[in-house]
């Protein structure tokens, strides 16, 4: 995942904020089940610092930072 856009999600405009956050999925390493709940979600949010919040969240997850039993994960635990 391309740190300095995730850094700049926030900053971006809503709808240039769920594209970018699109672009930083990986569809290789993420299971399909959980990647359109991603897509769903990053739809629904409303607003781009809430699209930085879900894909900082999808980064801390993939490297081993998410915490263990957390709302988050079983969010996308239960998809």
């Amino acid at each position: 995942m391309d740190l300095e856009i995730l850094q700049k999600l926030d900053k971006m405009e809503l709808s240039e904020a769920r594209a970018a956050a699109n672009d930083l999925i990986d569809v290789k390493k993420t299971k399909k089940v959980v990647h359109n709940r991603l897509i769903y979600d990053l739809d629904k949010a409303n607003s781009a610092r809430e699209v930085s919040r879900i894909m900082w969240q999808v980064y801390m997850s993939g490297s081993g930072y998410g915490t263990i039993g957390s709302t988050w994960k079983k969010h996308y635990n239960s998809v």
